[in-house]
């Protein structure tokens, strides 16, 4: 029996582990061939994947057997064959009997080695694939009892984990010697990992994504909003387990002071960046010098840091050698919401060279001369999607085939567009639908602002926005917020008049 962990699934059975089954008497894996279990699968397979079953615990401590392509359960006929397709009320009855314990046999091979390693990770046809969501990053419980008794018996353990994602491993990294992780390889990945583990490669691979210490450092699943969530090594402020892009060497690199060739720059100018990188070891190795940015003035929030490109070096002991990397202006744009067109900023810009996102060696500062984005200026339309912060409300399509819309989550959901000129404005249109509700448009702050405009919305069909004019309270510069007081509420644009 594998346990390859807990997912949801389409059957919704939240907590209970995902199971492949494999016969003792000829290695072969269970499957489902015409509704019948027959044992001759080489392991999880194909785009239907026939071999993933659950164990449902019943009330009176017996257990069904579910499988997941089907979504059926299993019964056994009085001529012992065991098949699916049954409802869960005729299910049969199991008990299991635990005949031996691998991992308490993987823990008596431990105790008598020299060295270990355990390989764990995820299945990519199992629970490494679309619709197959994680409840949480933890490793399958199954395969976290494995490691613990393993390093209990034999302390010298190194862990290989091979997944398609990242696990929240903070066990493993307090107690482990080593850890060595990698995507799912082809048909030379054994020989790579061979290669790697006895030092003969090295393991020159770097992190593209965060690893977190909990899914609890995460935003919602179906929140995309990484600003506002501060998600990715974008905005994350937290301390991860293991930053984007992390990775270690066998050698040991110090770095010397970071150096630009000039401290400003034009919008269309380019700057070179320097470091001098020393392997301080006593191996060879392969370092990869990493290039960010962070623009420390902006009009909107700026990432904490951005990977602005990188160089791998390859240097022997002792060795040293000076690192440059372009840094192009025009690649500091971010999209102006205000004018809908990407913008160069006027700003400085902290340039940071290190080893990863979070493991900075060198700074220096930049000076770029940009445009300096101003206030928005009406009348005109201004949509709902364009605004600069929001609180509790989701982005919706306009229509089936184009447009994007926003929905009031709670009551109070509010949208901020910053600074906002509207000299020469004296009415509002709301184009609205969804749910009823009130909608205003407030000056400095979304509770106790002052009202501009608002306006009561009988609803309506989920495409059928109507269109409410009313005349506005105030005219010139206005710090501008739409708020929304009922959840359903749908806003697509405001036109100013």
């Amino acid at each position: 029996m594998f346990d390859w962990g807990s997912h949801p699934g389409r059957g919704g059975h939240q907590g209970t582990s995902v199971l492949a089954l494999r016969s003792a008497a000829n290695g072969r894996h269970v499957t489902v061939r015409d509704g019948v279990l027959v044992a001759d699968a080489p392991g999880p397979h194909g785009w239907d994947v026939h071999e993933t079953f659950r164990l449902i615990e019943r009330a009176d401590g017996t257990l069904s057997l579910h499988h997941e392509l089907s979504q059926s359960y299993l019964t056994v006929g009085e001529d012992g064959v065991a098949a699916v397709g049954a409802a869960y009320e005729q299910a049969a009855r199991l008990t299991v009997e635990l005949r031996r314990s691998g991992v308490e046999q993987a823990a008596a091979a431990a105790a008598e080695a020299d060295a270990v390693v355990v390989v764990l990770g995820n299945h990519p046809l199992v629970n490494g694939r679309e619709t197959e969501d994680r409840e949480n990053l933890a490793l399958p419980p199954a395969q976290e009892a494995l490691l613990r008794a393993v390093y209990a018996a034999n302390p010298r353990t190194a862990l290989v984990l091979t997944s398609s994602y990242p696990y929240a491993i903070s066990w493993a990294d307090v107690h482990l010697p080593a850890i060595l992780w990698s995507s799912h390889g082809g048909q030379e990945y054994g020989h790579a990992l061979a290669d790697v583990l006895f030092g003969d490669a090295e393991p020159a691979g770097r992190l593209p994504q965060t690893w977190y210490r909990s899914h609890c450092e995460l935003p919602d699943l179906y929140d995309y909003d990484i600003i506002t969530s501060d998600a990715t090594y974008l905005y994350y402020r937290g301390t991860p387990l293991y930053p984007f892009g992390h990775g270690l060497s066998w050698g040991e690199f110090e770095y010397g002071a970071v150096t630009l060739d000039t401290d400003a720059v034009d919008a269309d100018g380019v700057v070179t960046v320097r470091v001098e990188v020393t392997n301080a070891g006593e191996r060879p190795g392969e370092e990869v010098v990493q290039l960010y940015t962070h623009q420390q003035r902006s009009r909107v929030k700026q990432p904490l840091r951005r990977l602005r490109g990188f160089q791998r070096i390859a240097l022997a002991p002792g060795e040293k050698t000076v690192v440059t990397i372009e840094l192009k202006a025009a690649d500091l744009a971010f999209w102006d919401v205000t004018t809908s067109r990407f913008v160069v900023e006027a700003a400085r810009h902290k340039v940071m060279v290190g080893r990863s996102a979070t493991d900075i060696r060198g700074c220096a500062t930049l000076t770029v001369r940009g445009e300096r984005i101003g206030p928005r200026r009406l009348p005109g339309v201004l949509r709902a999607i364009d605004h600069d912060e929001a609180c509790a409300v989701a982005l919706v399509d306009t229509a089936p085939e184009r447009g994007d819309s926003v929905r009031a989550a709670d009551a109070g959901a509010w949208l901020s567009f910053g600074a906002t000129d509207l000299s020469g404005c004296s009415a509002v249109e709301f184009a609205v639908t969804g749910a009823p509700g009130r909608v205003a448009l407030l000056d400095g702050d979304p509770l106790d602002g002052e009202v501009l405009a608002e306006a009561v919305s009988a609803g309506g069909e989920r495409y059928a926005y109507t269109k409410i004019s009313r005349e506005l309270a105030l005219t010139g510069r206005t710090d501008l917020y739409l708020v929304c007081d009922a959840p359903g509420i749908i806003v697509s644009e405001l036109r100013f008049s």
